[in-house]
């Protein structure tokens, strides 16, 4: 869908661009030292690896200090400081210097600049926003014509770690690469495209394009394992685990894997937070005692475990932190109990938010007793633990980044029974317990638990025709639940906290009653009866635009608008178009490895498209309504 609008704005670009223009005969010679460098110019500039960088690029006139004697490597660069570098590159090509009008902004001459020269195709919203290395990447590969920038690296389509050249970023990254403008930032090569570029990188980049000299010459090796390698490596050291209840009573059961071949092993909190005792069984069929717990932590949903032997088989741990969204991961666990399973998938966010908590969001299939699993990465590595996923969704799953077990303590061992009884008992409570509203209006409940000692949460209405609900976002334990009015009357809504196998461990109900004849749900003007998601947040769409050669629609809502969690707001939004006529239809993954749900009203003739992903530099709720 974003293709589509994509092809809409260049189709509109080039209807106004058909004019008569001047052609430039450029060359990097025209770069030239126009300012004197003095040795120690720059206090915080010294003998670091930037150094040369930022004096070449100060002398050439094409970056200053951020005061006459202080450089501030560190610091992030804006879009429009990014477009103003940009725009000075390209016309100390062309014409030999950089001579730039005042503006009112200061980037406004830049800016426009930039814009008839094809350097940026459209405005950005927000030029004060810290330009991410992508942004930067797309901005500056347009700065200068391809013969400036020659490949002198051999770098194979999607080689960089953390790049597909599908990606809308990808071919100005991979241009730079092979230029040797560009070089990772570790011996693999990885970008990380959504990271804030920093002075002290730009310095180093702006001087590479001007000057062949300082170009860099790199192999991006390829060290990935197949996935039967992987299979064969890892799958030895990772075990189901059995809980059992005071009474000896099977309460649960997961998966969990080893880290050292001591017995060390990871699993999730949630798995072991109500056990008295627990079991392994690794996957050659040896049966283990669970001896007891090093440390756990009920934010991160992490446990540190003792498993009674030696010897056994155990994963190297990898760094989560160089997780990125694209890349190739694997699952092993042991979903329902049943046998060990090893999935294949894709990082769809590398930096899912969850109460001040970032996951790793995958598409590879997990299922409940997947919990305390390994999510490995091509290099044999554990990366994660896979821990749980929505419901509703289509392979919305997460795990818990692996880095975090490193601030685990492994000094001494209690038994799980003493995790278990530091637990209260778990409670939920609902404020207010009861709520009158009107038709097509909203309220919200606050739900609140006693801890955070619970696998999920769930609601379930009684009558859907009546009323739509819509979780908000965390904050600790309290969790809002936004209701909105469908239809006169009056239904029960009930709310439980789930453990692993979804057995309730505390739940409440709420009344809700709607009455009056308002409006009921907002629907796409002309698109009946596709709900207006828009109008069922709170939120103006970001972008919206229509298109007369499919009659089709297409909206943008930026995350950062919502009144509640994107993610919380998907299930309620499902919900809300089941209740349209609307049923799932299929997914698939775009051009830019977004996940794309469609639904359609047969009845109608409609779909619905629904993603999240990355738009005009902004991540947005991406809706597109298609007449079939």
């Amino acid at each position: 869908m974003k293709k589509r609008v994509a092809t809409i704005i260049l189709s509109l670009l080039l209807i106004v661009t058909i004019l008569p223009v001047t052609v430039l005969a450029g060359t990097l010679s025209n770069f030239t030292k126009v300012n004197t460098y003095s040795s120690g110019q720059f206090t915080d500039v010294s003998n670091q690896w930037f150094a040369p960088y930022v004096q070449t690029a100060y002398e050439y006139g094409l970056v200053n200090g951020s005061s006459p004697t202080t450089f501030s490597p560190g610091n992030n660069l804006t879009i429009a400081e990014a477009i103003k570098l940009a725009a000075c590159l390209h016309s100390i090509y062309n014409t030999g210097s950089a001579n730039f009008p005042s503006g009112s902004p200061w980037y406004q001459p830049y800016v426009d600049y930039a814009l008839s020269n094809d350097i940026i195709p459209v405005s950005y919203p927000n030029y004060k926003a810290n330009a991410t290395r992508a942004d930067f990447a797309v901005i500056l590969a347009a700065a200068l014509p391809d013969e400036a920038l020659m490949a002198k690296n051999q770098i194979d389509d999607n080689a960089i770690p953390d790049v597909s050249v599908t990606y809308s970023y990808g071919p100005a990254v991979y241009k730079l690469y092979r230029a040797g403008v560009l070089a990772g930032s570790d011996s693999a090569g990885t970008f990380y495209p959504g990271s804030f570029i920093t002075r002290d990188a730009v310095a180093a980049i702006v001087t590479r394009m001007a000057s062949t000299d300082f170009r860099q010459s790199l192999t991006l090796t390829e060290n990935e394992l197949t996935a039967t390698e992987i299979s064969k490596l890892c799958c030895p050291a990772v075990f189901y685990i059995e809980v059992y209840d005071s009474t000896g009573k099977v309460s649960g059961c997961a998966s969990g894997f080893f880290i050292s071949s001591s017995g060390l092993a990871v699993t999730n909190f949630h798995v072991i937070s109500r056990a008295s005792s627990a079991k392994i069984v690794t996957k050659d069929g040896g049966i283990y005692n669970v001896s007891g717990v090093y440390d756990y932590s009920e934010t991160n949903d992490l446990a540190l475990l003792q498993i009674s032997g030696s010897g056994f088989p155990y994963l190297n741990l990898g760094n989560s932190d160089t997780a990125a969204t694209g890349s190739t991961i694997y699952a092993i666990g042991y979903p329902l109990g049943v046998d060990q399973t090893f999935s294949k998938g894709t990082i769809t966010n590398a930096a899912h938010l969850i109460d001040g908590v970032s996951y790793i969001m995958i598409d590879a299939s997990i299922s409940h007793g997947s919990s305390g699993g390994a999510l490995i990465n091509t290099a044999g590595e554990v990366i994660g633990v896979t821990s749980g996923g929505y419901e509703d969704g289509q392979n919305l799953n997460l795990a818990v980044p692996i880095n975090l077990v490193n601030n685990m303590k492994q000094t001494s061992t209690v038994p799980l029974s003493t995790v278990a009884s530091s637990t209260s008992a778990l409670k939920v409570t609902a404020s207010p317990a009861a709520v009158t509203i009107n038709k097509g209006s909203k309220t919200t409940v606050t739900l609140t638990a006693s801890s955070g000692n619970f696998d999920s949460i769930a609601y379930q209405i009684g009558n859907y025709s009546i009323v739509a609900c819509a979780w908000g976002d965390w904050s600790g334990n309290s969790i809002p639940l936004t209701f909105t009015g469908l239809a006169p009357g009056s239904t029960a809504v009930i709310i439980g906290l789930l453990d692993e196998n979804d057995n309730a461990l505390a739940t409440t109900s709420i009344n809700v009653t709607v009455v009056g004849s308002g409006t009921s749900t907002a629907y796409y003007s002309g698109y009946y009866p596709a709900p207006d998601y828009g109008a069922y947040v709170n939120c103006a769409p970001y972008y919206q635009n229509y298109d007369p050669s499919t009659d089709s629609e297409f909206f943008a809502y930026r995350i950062s608008d919502l009144t509640v969690d994107s993610h919380y707001a998907i299930d309620g939004y499902f919900d809300l178009l089941s209740d349209n006529g609307f049923h799932y239809f299929s997914s698939f993954y775009d051009d830019y490895g977004d996940l794309v749900y469609v639904f359609r009203n047969s009845s109608y003739g409609l779909d619905v498209y629904y993603s999240i992903g990355e738009f005009y530099s902004s991540n947005c709720v991406l809706i597109f309504v298609v007449p079939i």
